[in-house]
């Protein structure tokens, strides 16, 4: 998905670990081949890209640990490198979520619109690793999955129990007999046996992870695009000694003054000045940069995914 929307771009895995796919080994080996062609130009226009890559953490909440690894090989990577927040929250991992459980059973595959019929019967717990960040990132996705379904959705992180106990109650009191668990994880982050586990003291079932869905390869793009649309860092501001601070020794004397008969700028020339320094500031985008953040200002990266051959898209 992402390499579909993103043609001109070069898209690299890069893994949390010290092996030789790692992130590290993977930044190192971008900015290699940059050294050495100067700067990766676009065949069609010449320009060079102001970034050496940006990194997209495919994660869906946050990890203090992880999200502080990311930072400091980013960062050590240096400044052409530039790191993105994570892909939640956003509407379509609602409709990934919604995707999973169709596919396992637990939901209908079509949307709830206008006056459609639902079922209070069925609650869906949407279940997140690690602790109230985790459960905060939960409640979003649950306000979008309920949204689609119309049904009882409660968020819970995994590393509290007392917040499992408190989802499930919530379910419970808003009528749902039959419960549906809705694992907020990509994939790796559990143990299928935790999952399973918990869905049998619970009394319910249990859905497969996001995975590969469509809505992370759209969301990784959507990510590099805002990214791209980052200022450049503007120039460190040049310092002048205060107008009492007495000149260092040996520099010669400069006044602060408008010399007599010199012509000063009037307010067409000021604000022309304005206008030039404010377009100076402006990144400039390789031809590949430009056409993703047309199709991302178009609307081609909307809040729907193409789901074809996903049990949740219904329009």
């Amino acid at each position: 998905m992402a390499a579909s929307l993103c043609p001109g771009a070069a898209i690299h895995a890069g893994y949390a670990d010290e092996g030789p796919n790692s992130l590290t080994s993977v930044l190192g080996s971008v900015a290699r081949a940059r050294e050495e062609q100067g700067n990766v130009l676009d065949e069609a226009d010449g320009q060079a890209s102001r970034f050496a890559a940006v990194v997209v953490p495919l994660a869906l909440g946050p990890d203090p640990r992880r999200d502080s690894y990311f930072a400091r090989i980013v960062a050590q990577a240096g400044p052409a490198f530039i790191l993105t927040p994570y892909l939640s929250p956003h509407p379509v991992l609602g409709g990934a979520l919604h995707d999973r459980l169709a596919e396992a059973g637990l939901v209908k595959p079509r949307r709830i619109s206008g006056l459609s019929l639902v079922t209070l019967s069925v609650g869906v717990l949407v279940a997140a690793p690690g602790g109230e960040a985790a459960r905060q990132t939960a409640e979003a996705a649950s306000i979008m999955l309920a949204a689609r379904l119309g049904m009882p959705v409660a968020p819970a992180c995994l590393g509290s129990q007392a917040s499992i106990d408190s989802g499930v109650a919530t379910l419970r009191q808003s009528g749902a007999t039959h419960l549906a668990i809705a694992p907020y994880v990509i994939g790796p982050e559990l143990d299928p046996q935790e999952m399973a586990a918990l869905a049998a003291a619970v009394g319910g079932q249990c859905s497969p992870p996001v995975g590969a869905h469509p809505a992370l390869g759209q969301l990784a793009t959507m990510r590099y695009g805002a990214a791209l649309l980052e200022p450049a860092p503007a120039p460190a501001p040049r310092r002048e000694p205060a107008p009492d601070s007495p000149p260092a020794p040996g520099a010669p004397l400069q006044s602060r003054r408008p010399r007599p008969g010199l012509p000063q700028p009037g307010p067409a020339q000021a604000s022309q000045a304005q206008a030039s320094q404010a377009q100076a500031s402006q990144p400039e985008f390789s031809q590949a940069e430009s056409s993703l953040l047309d199709r991302v200002r178009s609307g081609l990266v909307s809040d729907d995914v193409p789901t074809d051959g996903f049990a949740g898209r219904t329009d």
